[in-house]
C-alpha cells in the first residue's frame, strides 16, 4: 500500500513539473534517419528532451498511417528503415541480436525514476511501430528480433513493473498489454509462443485486468470505444486465442477464474469487442478442429453460456448505433446455433430423444414364470417419469431455461434448433418452465408463446424415437412423447377457451395447433403401429395409452362440433379449418370422432353449390377447395351421414346431389376423383352396385346433354336408391329371383329398376317414359360390358320393352346390348370398364393376379382441374411454404397440360425469387438457385409445352432437401445446381443414376437413403409418355432392374423397384417394357427363385401383358407371349 502511495506522490509532483511550461511542443519534421537517432539518443540528464523525442518518434509513425500519397508514404518508410537498420546489433547472430538500445535504456531509466509518463510513452510508440510496419514485409525481420528482444529477461523487467502496479494506473498497464498483442501477434504469430512461454510475467494478472468495472461516464456509447484496462486486456486475450498452438490455447481456456473474467462483463462492452469476440470463440475455439472436444466443453460451459446468451438483449439496452448491419443479437445467434446443435463443438452431447438417459429399449424386460404380464402397467412403467426425465445435456437443459422464446423470435429459433438436435430437452424444459397462463387476448406476450408453442409441435418426429441403435423393441415413455405432440402449457381448458374467443386470432391458433397435433399423433401411431416380430403388445399399448394423454389435453370432438356451427358462413378461412381439424379426428382418432354424431351432408352440397358458382372470388375458391376436400374425408368416415334424405331446400337426396357432380365433370370445380371413390364406396357398401366397374356403367349411363332430361334420371334414380337402401332385404330378395338361384354377378338396383319401370308406365307422361327408357338402355347396355349377368338384363329390359308403345324407345332398347360396347369406345372410357371381350383376349386375364397393385401403389397421379397452390405458398411465411411443400407443388404446374397454368407458374416463382432473395431464410441462396434454374429449364423446353414431370418432380424434391441441410443428399444437390443455369432434361436420370447409384454416397450409413431418394424420383417423376421415353433413352430400366438383384438391398426399396414398373405400365410404357427391357424374362427369373415379392411380380407380369400393344406383341413373339405369361402368373 505504501509502494502505491509513494507512486502516486511521485507522479503527482511529476505531473506539475512536466505540464507547467505552457508552451507547446515545437514541429519537428524528420527528413534523415540520422535526425531520428538524434532525437532518440538516451540522454541521462535530458529526460525532458528524450521524451519529445519519443513524441516525435510517434508523431513520425502516426503520420506514415495517415499519409495520403504513395509516395510520400515511401518516402517516410525508406527513412525508418534506414534508422532500424542502424539500430541492428549483431543482426547475423539470432541468438544474440538486438535493437533499439537507446530506446529501451531510456526506457529502463524511466522504470529506475519512476518517470510515469515514459514508462506510459515508451511501450506505447514500440506498440505504434510494430503495427506500422507489420504490413511491410522489408520489416519482419527486424519486427522479429525486436520482439524477440523484448521477451528477453531485461525487458520483461519493465512489463513487470507495469503489470505489479495498481489496476487504477490503466496508463501504465494498458500500453505494455497493446505492446503484447502486437508481439504476439506480429507475422502470423511467429512469437506467439514465447509470449506464452514467459507466462509468469505475460500473463500476470491478467484476469484481475479484465474484471475492471467500467465507471458510469464510460458506459454511454462515446464512453464504450474508449481504450480502457479491460479492452485492452480483452484484445490482448484475442490476440492469444487467435495466434497461439493447440496446447497453449488449452491452457489458456484450462483457467477458469480467466475465462471467466474475460466473459463476465461482456454485455457492457462495445459492440466492436463483442462481435470481436464472439466470432473469435467461433472460429478459434468451436470450430478449431486441433482442440478436443473436451477443450471447447470447457470452455463452453454452462456459466459462460449463460454469459453469452444475455447478448440477444444487448441491442435493447445499447445506445450505441449499429455500424455495417453488424448486430450483436445476429452474431451471437449465428455462434449459439452452431455450438448448441453440432456435437463436435463442445456442447451437444449424445442423446436418445425421447427415450431417457439410462434407458435400454433395445432389451425386452422378462416376464416371471406364472405371473400375468402387465405391460407398461407394471410397477417398472407406471407414472415413469411422469415429472421428470434424467438428460445428459446438462448445461443445454440450464441453457434453454434462460430463453425467452415469446419476446425474441431469435432466441425461440435457437430454443426449437435445440429441440431438434436434442429432443430429450422438449419434456425437460416444459417440466420445469411455466408459461401460456394469462388470458387468451391478442397481446405481443401470448402471440409470442403462442407461436413458439406452435412451432414446437411442428418440429419433426425423431427417427426410432431418438434411438440411436439399430433396434428398438419398447416404446418411449407416453407422458416423454407426448410433450412433443401437445406441449403440457396446452391444456384442454386453455385451448377450449381460445376455441370459445370471439377474436379470430385466438380461435385459428388453436384450431390449427390442435390440427398440427394431430398431424404429429398420426406419424407417432404409425411408428407405433409398425409391424414388429417381438414386443408388439408393448407399442400397441403405447399407442393406446398416447391417444388417451392426447384426449386429456386436447379439446372434446364436441367442443370442435359447436364451434363450426358457430362460425360465420362467410368466414370461409374459419370453416375450412375447423372442418380440416374435424377431418383429422376423424382420420387420427376415430374412436373419439364417433362418439359424436355429426352429418355434413347439406355443408357438402353447399360447398358444391358454392364452387359452381360464377361469382365466386378466387380467393375464396380456395377455401372452398380445401373445405371440399376435408368434407370429403368426413363423409368417408362418418356413419353419420344422412345421405338418403332429402330436405326441402333440395331437389334430391344429398347422396344424389353430389352424385350430379359426377355426371357432367367438365363443368364442374370440384376434385372429380375424390368425389367419384366416395360415392362409389358408398353405393357398393349399401349393396346398391356390386362392383366398381358397374359405378363406372352407372355415372356413363347418365345423358347430362339436356337439363330437364338429366333432372328426371336422377329423380328416377334417387327413387329408386333410396327405396333399395330402405328396404335391403326387399330387393335383395328380388334379385335372387331374377337370377334364379344362380352365382351370377347382378347389382340390386338392376331390381328396383325391373320394380319401379311399372310406376313410371303408369304416370302416363310419354316423355318421362321415353327419356327413362333411354337411360335404362345406356344403363343394362354398359352392365353387361361391365360383366354383370346378361341373360338377367335382358329379361329385365325385356319386360320394360313389352309396356313401351313409343318405338323409338323400343328400337332402342333392343340394340341397347349392340351399342353398349360403341357407346364405351366412343367415350373413351374402355380402361374402366372390364369386359368379358378383352378378357378374352389372354389367358392371364381369366385367372387374375392376387395382388391389387393399384392398392398397393396407388393409381397414377391425376391432375386437378383447380390449382390453388399458384396463391396459397404466398399467404404463408417463407420456411412454412417450404415445409408444407407449398413451393414444390407450384414447381410441378410447370408441368400441366394447361398452359395458363404453366404461365401463371411461371409467373408465380418468379415472385417467389424475388422474395426468398429478400428474406432471411438462412438457405434463401441455393433455393433461390433452384428455383431459377428450373424456371430456366421450362422457359428453354417452352410454356406452350409442359414441362416433363421428371424435371419439375426433380424440382420439387430439391426444394425439400436444401430446406434441411441435415438431408444425407444435401451436397450431391449442391454440386447438381453448380452445373449450369438450366438443365437437360434428357440427362436426369443418367446423371442421378450415376451419382448415387455408381459412385460412393456422401456418409457411410446413407447409401439406401440415397437410393430411396432415387427410386422416390423415379416413381413420381414417371406420369406421361414423355417421361417414359425418356427414361427409355436414359436407360433407367436396366439400371433399376440390375439393383433388385443387390443382396443388401432392403425389402421397402425392392418394392420401390416394382412400384416404378407398375407405374411404367400406367403411362403406357408396358411394351416397351416387354421388348426392350426384357422385363418378362427378369420377372419369370426372380420368381424362380421364390422372390418374397412373387405375389407382386405375378401381377406385374399380367399388368404388362394386359396394357401392351397385344397386336405388336403378337408379331414380335410369335404368338408366344401369352403362354409365357400365363405360365408365370399360373
Amino acid at each position: 500500500m505504501a509502494h502505491f502511495q509513494e507512486d502516486a506522490s511521485r507522479a503527482k509532483r511529476r505531473k506539475i513539473d512536466v505540464d507547467s511550461p505552457g508552451v507547446p511542443m515545437p514541429t519537428v519534421t524528420i527528413t534523415s534517419h540520422t535526425q531520428l537517432r538524434n532525437l532518440l539518443a538516451f540522454q541521462q540528464s535530458a529526460a525532458q528532451e528524450v521524451k519529445q523525442g519519443v513524441r516525435y518518434f510517434k508523431d513520425f509513425l502516426v503520420s506514415i498511417n495517415e499519409a495520403e500519397k504513395e509516395n510520400e508514404k515511401a518516402k517516410k518508410l525508406r527513412i525508418l528503415k534506414a534508422y532500424c537498420d542502424s539500430q541492428l546489433v549483431n543482426a547475423d547472430d539470432e541468438t544474440q541480436a538486438s535493437c533499439f538500445h537507446d530506446l529501451l535504456q531510456t526506457w529502463n531509466f524511466a522504470e529506475s525514476e519512476n518517470q510515469e509518463s515514459l514508462l506510459s510513452l515508451i511501450p506505447s510508440v514500440l506498440a505504434l511501430f510494430l503495427k506500422t510496419i507489420s504490413s511491410h514485409l522489408e520489416f519482419r525481420d527486424f519486427g522479429l528480433v525486436l520482439c524477440k528482444f523484448l521477451l528477453q529477461k531485461e525487458q520483461l523487467k519493465l512489463f513487470n513493473r507495469a503489470f505489479t502496479a495498481s489496476k487504477t494506473k490503466e496508463h501504465l498497464i494498458s500500453p505494455c498489454l497493446r505492446l503484447l498483442t502486437e508481439i504476439v501477434g506480429f507475422d502470423g504469430g511467429v512469437v506467439a509462443r514465447l509470449v506464452y512461454g514467459r507466462r509468469e510475467i505475460t500473463f500476470k494478472r491478467l484476469d484481475h485486468f479484465l474484471s475492471v468495472r467500467k465507471s458510469p461516464a464510460e458506459t454511454d456509447a462515446e464512453g464504450r470505444q474508449k481504450s480502457t484496462l479491460r479492452r485492452n486486456a480483452q484484445r490482448y486475450l484475442l490476440a492469444n486465442l487467435n495466434f497461439q498452438n493447440a496446447t497453449a490455447k488449452e491452457d489458456i481456456i484450462g483457467q477458469g477464474k480467466l475465462i471467466r473474467a474475460f466473459l463476465e462483463d461482456i454485455r457492457k462492452d462495445s459492440r466492436d469487442i463483442v462481435i470481436d469476440i464472439i466470432r473469435a470463440i467461433d472460429k478459434h475455439i468451436a470450430s478449431d478442429a486441433s482442440l478436443s472436444r473436451n477443450v471447447k466443453s470447457r470452455f463452453l460451459n454452462r456459466h459462460n453460456l449463460e454469459r453469452l446468451v444475455t447478448l440477444y438483449g444487448y441491442e435493447k439496452e445499447s445506445d450505441e448505433p449499429v455500424v455495417n448491419e453488424q448486430s450483436v443479437s445476429n452474431e451471437i445467434h449465428k455462434l449459439l446455433l452452431a455450438v448448441c446443435t453440432t456435437p463436435e463443438k463442445g456442447v451437444l452431447l449424445p442423446e436418445t430423444g425421447w427415450y431417457p438417459a439410462g434407458s435400454n429399449p433395445d432389451v425386452l424386460p422378462s416376464n416371471d414364470d406364472g405371473a400375468i404380464p402387465l405391460g407398461l402397467d407394471s410397477p417398472a412403467h407406471f407414472d415413469k417419469y411422469k415429472e421428470s426425465v434424467p438428460v445428459r445435456n446438462g448445461n443445454l437443459s440450464a441453457l434453454v431455461q434462460l430463453l425467452r422464446p415469446d419476446s425474441d423470435t431469435l432466441q425461440m429459433e435457437l430454443l426449437l434448433k435445440i429441440f431438434s438436435a436434442a429432443p430429450e430437452l422438449v419434456f425437460d424444459f416444459f417440466s420445469k418452465r411455466t408459461m401460456f397462463t394469462s388470458d387468451p387476448k391478442p397481446t405481443p406476450s401470448w402471440l409470442g408463446e403462442s407461436a413458439f408453442l406452435f412451432s414446437t409441435i411442428q418440429l419433426p418426429v425423431p427417427k426410432n424415437c431418438g434411438w440411436k441403435g439399430s433396434t428398438v423393441l419398447i416404446p418411449p415413455p407416453v407422458n416423454v412423447a407426448i410433450e412433443s405432440i401437445l406441449p403440457r402449457p396446452l391444456t384442454k381448458k386453455i385451448l377450449t377457451r381460445c376455441l370459445n374467443q370471439n377474436t379470430d386470432i385466438i380461435t385459428l391458433f388453436a384450431v390449427r395447433t390442435i390440427t398440427l397435433a394431430l398431424r404429429k399423433l398420426q406419424k407417432v401411431l404409425r411408428i407405433f403401429g409398425a409391424e414388429r416380430e417381438t414386443g408388439q403388445e408393448l407399442w400397441t399399448q403405447a399407442a393406446g395409452k398416447l391417444v388417451e394423454e392426447f384426449c386429456r389435453r386436447s379439446p372434446s370432438m364436441k367442443d370442435v362440433i359447436l364451434l363450426f356451427r358457430n362460425t360465420a358462413t362467410d368466414n370461409l378461412q374459419q370453416q375450412d379449418a375447423v372442418l380440416e381439424l374435424l377431418a383429422m379426428f376423424y382420420q387420427v382418432i376415430p374412436t373419439v370422432a364417433l362418439e359424436e354424431k355429426f352429418d355434413i351432408s347439406l355443408t357438402l352440397i353447399d360447398v358444391l353449390k358454392q364452387l359452381n358458382n360464377g361469382d365466386c372470388q378466387p380467393g375464396d375458391k380456395a377455401f372452398l377447395f380445401s373445405q371440399l376436400q376435408n368434407l370429403l374425408v368426413i363423409a368417408r368416415e362418418s356413419p353419420m351421414m344422412r345421405w338418403w334424405q332429402k330436405p326441402e331446400s333440395l331437389q334430391f337426396s344429398a347422396f344424389v346431389s353430389v352424385f350430379q357432380v359426377l355426371t357432367n365433370p367438365a363443368t364442374v370445380q370440384a376434385p372429380i376423383d375424390d368425389i367419384k371413390s366416395l360415392i362409389q364406396d358408398v353405393l357398393i357398401q349399401n349393396s346398391v352396385i356390386s362392383s366398381p366397374a358397374s359405378f363406372n356403367a352407372l355415372v356413363l349411363s347418365i345423358d347430362a346433354s339436356d337439363s330437364v332430361a338429366l333432372t328426371i334420371q336422377l329423380e328416377f334414380l334417387d327413387n329408386c336408391i333410396t327405396r333399395m337402401v330402405k328396404k335391403p332385404v326387399l330387393y335383395l330378395d328380388l334379385a335372387e329371383s331374377l337370377v334364379g338361384g344362380g352365382q351370377e354377378n347382378l347389382s340390386l338396383l338392376v331390381g328396383v329398376v325391373n320394380e319401379q319401370w311399372p310406376f313410371v308406365v303408369k304416370s302416363g307422361q310419354r316423355d318421362k317414359q321415353t327419356i327413362i327408357s333411354s337411360w335404362i338402355s345406356r344403363f343394362f347396355g354398359l352392365l353387361t360390358v361391365a360383366g354383370e349377368d346378361k341373360r338377367v338384363l335382358k329379361t329385365v329390359r325385356d319386360s320394360v320393352i313389352s309396356t313401351i308403345e313409343n318405338k323409338k324407345a323400343r328400337s332402342a332398347l333392343k340394340d341397347a346390348f349392340k351399342n353398349a360396347k360403341e357407346t364405351v369406345d366412343q367415350n373413351g372410357n374402355g380402361h374402366t370398364l372390364v369386359t368379358a371381350d378383352v378378357s378374352s383376349k389372354s389367358e392371364t386375364q381369366d385367372q387374375g393376379p392376387r395382388v391389387n397393385l393399384t392398392e398397393m401403389f396407388g393409381a397414377l397421379p391425376a391432375e386437378s382441374e383447380s390449382h390453388p397452390v399458384l396463391n396459397r405458398w404466398e399467404r404463408e411465411e417463407i420456411e412454412i411454404a417450404l415445409e408444407k411443400g407449398h413451393i414444390g407443388e407450384l414447381m410441378l404446374c410447370l408441368c400441366s397440360e394447361y398452359g395458363e397454368i404453366r404461365r401463371q407458374a411461371s409467373a408465380a416463382l418468379s415472385r417467389f425469387m424475388v422474395k426468398i432473395r429478400e428474406s432471411t431464410y438462412e438457405e434463401s441462396q441455393p433455393i433461390y438457385i433452384a428455383a431459377g434454374e428450373v424456371l430456366e429449364t421450362a422457359k428453354e423446353v417452352g410454356l406452350d409445352t409442359p414441362l416433363p414431370y421428371i424435371a419439375g418432380e426433380l424440382a420439387a424434391r430439391i426444394v425439400m432437401v436444401l430446406a434441411d441441410p441435415l438431408h444425407k443428399i444435401y451436397g450431391k444437390v449442391n454440386k447438381f445446381l453448380n452445373k449450369g443455369p438450366r438443365w437437360e432434361v434428357g440427362k436426369i436420370p443418367s446423371y442421378w443414376i450415376d451419382k448415387i447409384l455408381l459412385h460412393e454416397s456422401e456418409y457411410d450409413d446413407s447409401y439406401h437413403e440415397e437410393v430411396g431418394w432415387l427410386l422416390g424420383l423415379f416413381i413420381n417423376g414417371l406420369r406421361t409418355k414423355k417421361d417414359m421415353d425418356i427414361y427409355r433413352r436414359a436407360n433407367v430400366f436396366e439400371r433399376v432392374l440390375s439393383l433388385y438383384n443387390s443382396p443388401s438391398l432392403p425389402e421397402s426399396l425392392r418394392k420401390s423397384v416394382l412400384h416404378l414398373m407398375f407405374r411404367a405400365c400406367e403411362v403406357g410404357g408396358s411394351t416397351t417394357l416387354l421388348t426392350r427391357n426384357g422385363a418378362l424374362s427378369w420377372i419369370q427369373g426372380q420368381v424362380s427363385v421364390h422372390d418374397n415379392q412373387s405375389d407382386i411380380l405375378r401381377a406385374i407380369a399380367s399388368e404388362l401383358y394386359n396394357k401392351s400393344d397385344h397386336e405388336w406383341i403378337g408379331k414380335w413373339s410369335g404368338s408366344s407371349l401369352p403362354q409365357a405369361v400365363a405360365h408365370t402368373i399360373g
